[in-house]
């Protein structure tokens, strides 16, 4: 990752307050806060878009779902599932 150096005045309580709760150098701390701006400014991104194109007025994305047993399940549970749970319990998770 290519690193910048940067020059800038901020709140002085606010920074004491990071410094006391978030600890390391003060170049992580402007990371994670600028990792966090991000992840904020995407997220209202994304449900404003979704507030103005709502799923279920794609008809491409909303279907209905197929029928199938009343929730919740008592029945047994089938043995075939019961051995794909077993296979993947023994299988290492995956990276």
């Amino acid at each position: 990752m290519t690193r910048i150096r940067i020059s800038t005045t901020v709140d002085e309580s606010r920074w004491a307050e990071a410094r006391r709760l978030f600890g390391g150098l003060p170049s992580q701390i402007v990371d994670a806060a600028l990792s966090a701006l991000i992840e904020k400014v995407e997220a209202d991104s994304e449900r404003a878009a979704l507030d103005r194109f709502p799923y279920q007025d794609d008809p491409n994305l909303s279907w209905e779902a197929p029928a199938g047993p009343e929730l919740p399940y008592d029945g047994e549970v089938p043995q075939e599932v019961l051995r794909l749970a077993q296979l993947r319990r023994r299988r290492p998770p995956a990276p």
